[in-house]
């Protein structure tokens, strides 16, 4: 290893991080047994897929982050053991290794029925250290804050925790639920029956005013990729919602005109506070009962520079679930100035998509407006072998360009601030890093 490849590395691996967004529970984000950690839902998902029964782990036949599993933790971690093996050569089952034998002094990360108690009692043990959580975050993970979506006006939230809200009712299909269905979901958590286009902007004004009032660092939409920008129309709404109402097919010209309307209502709602920071997810898609597929449209980056266009009081900070997108997202933050660009989505955080992402972002986009990492974790946990990869691949990216010529040596150095954590205190308003 050359000496600038040790300082670089060093650099990095000492940065401070601000982690945009995660689920972590507000006022406990660690882990409280095993099954926490080993059934955290995209290794679930694996399991399953590679032929564990849905059922075998959660009597739902879901995963816990989704309904409540009704059974004991160490009952479903033993029943997943048989299944574990056939996880050995992805990025998931990597970064369950990685924090058993890191966090948790596993040798080699290796669970097993053997090492099952031994690996539950570290987990249980953690649990109610109180000096557990800044262990990891802090002094392993380095992040000074972490905002999540999982909390609550009644409790308070961790020291290094703060909030932001995601689930903006814009979208009028849902994978698991009829449009009549979805409809009904969006009336209940606005409050009103919504028979026109007026009642839908209206209510969208009302819970754009509720998260205008709530400390939030940021708003989370999450478009449709078939979705195409226009001008609001209510009459145009109107006859959309009739159409929703009697489950009658609904076509992308129909999405586009519900998520338009709501989408203006809610920002003259945000308008009337100082929130003024949306994050973007795109390019995904939710099927029965829980299958996470990615799901993008060529029309996606000219509805995106539209939409910021409308709105050039807002910041638009934006990640994607499909690698076809990562380019065009790059592209877009280019040209506009409030689309900046942060981390990779779990269906773009492995090594090959992070690279690729690293690669184009440095090439397209102005240092000040890319963001290198969001955990999206559900357990504190998660966030170390996430962060772990990341900033290996960051350093990979920058020895690069300075090996070939193209960064000095003093500007792969002074990029590692700025996409660790001062692009996203700035976007987000949060605390900057103590010196």
């Amino acid at each position: 290893m050359s000496d600038f490849e040790t300082t670089l590395r060093a650099a990095i691996e000492a940065s401070p991080v601000y982690d945009p967004h995660s689920h972590l529970r507000a006022e406990r984000p660690q882990a409280d047994h095993l099954a926490d950690i080993v059934l955290y839902h995209h290794v679930w998902i694996e399991l399953v897929s590679a032929g564990m029964p849905p059922d075998a782990t959660s009597r739902a036949g879901l995963p816990h982050e989704v309904a409540d599993p009704g059974m004991e933790p160490l009952e479903r971690v033993r029943a997943a053991l048989p299944y574990l093996h056939h996880l050995r050569g992805t990025t998931c089952g990597n970064f369950l290794r990685v924090i058993l034998r890191d966090l948790y002094g596993l040798q080699e990360g290796r669970l097993a029925e053997d090492t099952l108690e031994q690996a539950a009692g570290a987990v249980a043990a953690r649990a109610t250290d109180p000096a557990w959580l800044d262990d990891v975050l802090q002094k392993r993970c380095g992040i000074r804050t972490v905002l999540t979506v999982e909390h609550s006006r009644a409790a308070p939230c961790a020291a290094c925790v703060g909030r932001g809200r995601e689930g903006v009712p814009t979208n009028l299909i849902s994978g698991k639920q009829t449009p009549a269905q979805t409809l009904a979901s969006i009336e209940e958590r606005l409050g009103c029956d919504l028979g026109t286009g007026g009642d839908l902007r209206s209510g969208m004004h009302r819970l754009g005013q509720e998260y205008s009032r709530s400390g939030l660092h940021f708003a989370g939409v999450w478009l449709l990729p078939q979705v195409s920008w226009r001008e609001p129309s209510e009459k145009a709404v109107t006859e959309v919602l009739a159409r929703a109402r009697r489950n009658a097919p609904l076509s992308p010209d129909d999405l586009s005109e519900f998520t338009c309307l709501g989408l203006d209502g809610f920002v003259a709602g945000l308008r009337e506070g100082p929130l003024r920071t949306i994050q973007l997810i795109l390019g995904a898609e939710v099927l029965p009962p829980h299958r996470s597929i990615t799901h993008w449209d060529a029309s996606v980056p000219g509805m995106l520079a539209r939409l910021a266009g409308a709105y050039p009081d807002f910041h638009f900070n934006c990640s994607t679930a499909s690698e076809v997108h990562i380019q065009d997202l790059a592209i877009v933050a280019k040209h506009v100035p409030n689309v900046s660009v942060a981390g990779y989505w779990w269906h773009t955080i492995y090594p090959h998509t992070i690279r690729k992402s690293l690669a184009l972002r440095l090439d397209m986009v102005p240092a000040n407006k890319i963001v290198a990492f969001f955990s999206d974790a559900y357990h504190a946990e998660w966030c170390y072998p996430k962060l772990r990869l990341v900033r290996r691949l960051l350093g990979d990216v920058l020895l690069e360009r300075v090996s070939d010529g193209t960064y000095t040596p003093e500007a792969a150095l002074s990029l590692v601030p700025d996409l660790m954590h001062d692009n996203a205190a700035r976007i987000y308003g949060l605390q900057p890093p103590v010196s």
